[in-house]
């Protein structure tokens, strides 16, 4: 070594130092040159802002980085994603995805393997089918373009609203209002003191609605103690209403039409002057005769109690007692005469 000069020594040091450099580097653009790795693509319309060294995960473990990104050298705008995979011995079916994602909150941008179910298997430089996860700016925006619908249809409504209140507000349609309004008023005046005497109506009778709900308990509480007579009463009334309706009211309906009938022939033959009913009905000779036959039984007496001789003659000396006229002698002598002079007077 003592023959190897320091200018040889230098440029290997720099050499050395370069070589690392570079390694470093390509490690850091996704190249790892010390592992075996598979490299594999996707197309996308829209890479988000992934860039090469940006993670490659599945199931959130790191398994590789990405390499490139660049355009479709078809030239339609397309862009091409290569990532490599460090973990050879993983095998990735041919149906699975490659999904852009957000690894972060702050939009870090990541490729997630999403695996598929083919026993196929994708082999180094194959391309899988794209996917990108939507960011959070334009979740944001999805969920916020229902409320801002519907803001929109509100603020629609509202203006709406504004224009209404302005038509009944203009100076053609405000001219009845201040009527209305009084109207209104002498109506929440008229309620409020109906409220008031209502309430004293209630304070007033108070105790009479007190008494009226304490009957009212008591008949319910009689009823409820008298259910069972109650009851036997509603039973005894049914049995009755089922022997009304077994007898047989045509039959009994008819008998009585009979009997009318017969009554009003005996009534015609009464009017009619027929039998002797009909004579002491219609004739006044029966009553005459009674009056008669009273006034001659009450003579009778009379002249009993004047002169009972006449009729029971009882004397112990002997003695005539003297006569005296009853009144019926009197009433014949009266007659007579006032007889004799009205002959005179006829006779002058």
């Amino acid at each position: 070594m003592k023959g190897v000069s320091k200018e040889f020594k230098i440029g290997t040091i720099v050499v050395i130092c370069l070589v690392l450099l570079v390694v470093g580097i390509t490690y850091l653009k996704g190249v790892n040159i010390f592992a075996e790795q598979k490299q594999f693509h996707a197309i996308y319309a829209n890479v988000d802002g992934l860039g090469p060294s940006n993670p490659v995960v599945l199931n959130g473990l790191k398994i590789g980085q990405v390499q490139g990104v660049d355009f479709h050298p078809n030239g339609d705008g397309s862009i091409v994603v290569s990532f490599s995979i460090d973990k050879k011995e993983l095998n990735i079916p041919g149906d699975s995805k490659a999904k852009i994602f957000n690894s972060d909150f702050f939009g870090s941008k990541a490729i997630d393997i999403i695996m598929g179910e083919e026993m196929d298997y994708a082999s180094d430089g194959d391309t899988l089918t794209s996917d990108i996860e939507m960011g959070l700016a334009e979740a944001v925006r999805k969920e916020l373009a229902p409320l801002k619908q519907k803001t929109d249809q509100l603020i629609s409504g509202v203006d709406d609203i504004i224009t209404n209140l302005n038509a009944v507000f203009d100076d053609d349609a405000t001219q009845g209002l201040p009527k209305a309004f009084e109207s209104l008023e002498r109506t929440l005046e008229t309620l409020e003191k109906t409220t008031i005497r209502l309430d004293e109506t209630v304070a007033e009778n108070k105790a009479t609605v007190g008494a009226i709900f304490t009957n009212v308990e008591s008949i319910t509480k009689n009823l409820s103690n008298n259910n069972e007579k109650l009851s036997n009463i509603i039973t005894n009334f049914d049995a009755i209403s089922d022997s009304l309706a077994k007898v047989n009211f045509a039959q009994t309906i008819e008998k009585a039409d009979q009997a009318l009938l017969s009554f009003a022939e005996i009534s015609e033959k009464i009017n009619n002057g027929e039998g002797t009913l009909s004579q002491l009905i219609n004739s006044d000779s029966l009553h005459t005769s009674l009056l008669e036959t009273n006034k001659e039984v009450q003579y009778l007496i009379n002249d009993l109690y004047m002169n009972p001789w006449r009729y029971v003659h009882v004397s112990i000396f002997g003695k005539k007692p003297k006569e005296k006229y009853s009144k019926r002698e009197l009433r014949q002598l009266r007659q007579m005469i006032d007889e004799e002079l009205n002959s005179k007077e006829n006779e002058e």
